[in-house]
């Protein structure tokens, strides 16, 4: 929290930025970095919740195999052979 003002100040001066109040958060790294549908820890990431249930509900409306190998290409640069074998059930099912 003692670092928050000299980012502030590296930032306006610097790069011409400004840091939203309301998007300003401090969290542990144990506790993951949210970025682009994945949670990233130091050793692994995992799908983000929402991003699964994006992905299981458009496999469920639009069971065409361009959007199943769409979703297992992306599953494949995160620890998700569980959701990838419930992504697969699913579309089997259809």
């Amino acid at each position: 929290e003692n670092l928050i003002p000299q980012i502030q100040n590296f930032l306006s001066e610097k790069l011409k930025l400004t840091l939203h109040t309301d998007k300003l958060f401090l969290q542990t790294i144990a506790s993951g970095v949210d970025f682009l549908g994945w949670v990233n820890f130091t050793d692994h990431r995992i799908l983000r919740g929402t991003t699964k249930k994006r992905m299981m509900r458009r496999i469920g409306e639009y069971p065409t195999d361009e959007t199943l190998q769409s979703y297992l290409g992306m599953l494949g640069w995160g620890n998700s052979k569980i959701i990838e074998q419930k992504l697969l059930n699913t579309a089997w099912l259809r």
